[in-house]
């Protein structure tokens, strides 16, 4: 029955992956290009205001801030991929150990930069 279920995660993990993070991604990184739109467009403001209120976004969002000058912002998070975890089981939870490595390892986090400039 355990394989049965292993090796239904595969189809689904590559679903997940493919068809559903990567359209995620997008949005997601659009959530953040908007926020940086908008107060940016923001005339009330100060640009020690905004730094501020882009860094806050950033730690809402559980990002690690990183660098913060009087004109950018520039935080990281690593971000588990759902995806990839279900492929890893589907391949006979070896491939989930190996990404666990991997992500823990080698994978390069999400970096986020707001910039007053530009």
């Amino acid at each position: 029955m355990t394989t049965v279920l292993m090796i239904l995660m595969l189809p689904i993990g590559l679903y997940v992956y493919f068809g559903v993070e990567k359209k995620d991604k997008l949005a997601y990184q659009k959530v953040f290009d908007d926020f940086h739109a908008k107060t940016l467009a923001n005339a009330k403001l100060t640009d020690k205001e905004k730094i501020l209120k882009f860094e806050l976004m950033l730690e809402q969002n559980d990002y690690e801030v990183v660098e913060v000058t009087e004109h950018r912002v520039v935080a990281k998070r690593k971000i588990l991929s759902m995806g990839l975890m279900m492929i890893g089981l589907g391949l006979y939870i070896v491939g989930l150990f190996l990404y666990l490595f991997y992500f823990y390892v080698f994978q390069k986090p999400h970096t986020v930069v707001f910039d007053l400039k530009s």
